[in-house]
């Protein structure tokens, strides 16, 4: 919900930056890794898969804890992203937001249908993320 890095941290060292690198490509997110001096790597289709996976059940099967976790993601404190984006819309999001670098990865649950929406900028804003989200929104509409 609050999206912290301490979070991440605490998670990674509990289980290890091998397992989650390798559970990540076990289910297809290739370009992810937790592994390496450079950090934390993923790509925006890697990112994209996870959620779509999440949303349909082919990861955490579990359904109440699926819907744990989806439901945390819908009270995620930071919306001025693509939630700000999708006004009225419910939106499943998970942003992250250091140096310069503003992602936000979101199951987005619009009037035109659910989807899958990454945006994953360097030097640019929250608003443009929303502003970009509205766009597209307005072109599934056409």
């Amino acid at each position: 919900v609050r999206s912290d890095n301490a979070c991440a941290e605490a998670l990674l060292k509990k289980i290890g930056f091998t397992p989650i690198t390798n559970e990540a490509k076990a289910f297809g997110a290739t370009r992810t890794s937790f592994l390496g001096s450079s950090g934390i790597k993923s790509t925006a289709e890697d990112e994209s898969l996870f959620l779509s996976l999440l949303y349909s059940g082919q990861i955490l099967s579990q359904q109440s804890s699926r819907d744990t976790l989806i439901n945390a993601l819908k009270r995620n404190i930071y919306r001025q992203g693509v939630p700000a984006g999708m006004p009225g819309a419910a939106v499943a999001n998970k942003v992250g937001f250091l140096d310069g670098l503003f992602h936000d990865a979101a199951i987005v649950y619009s009037p035109t249908g659910t989807y899958v929406l990454t945006v994953l900028t360097e030097g640019s804003s929250w608003a443009n993320i929303a502003e970009l989200t509205r766009q597209l929104e307005m072109l599934r509409k056409s």
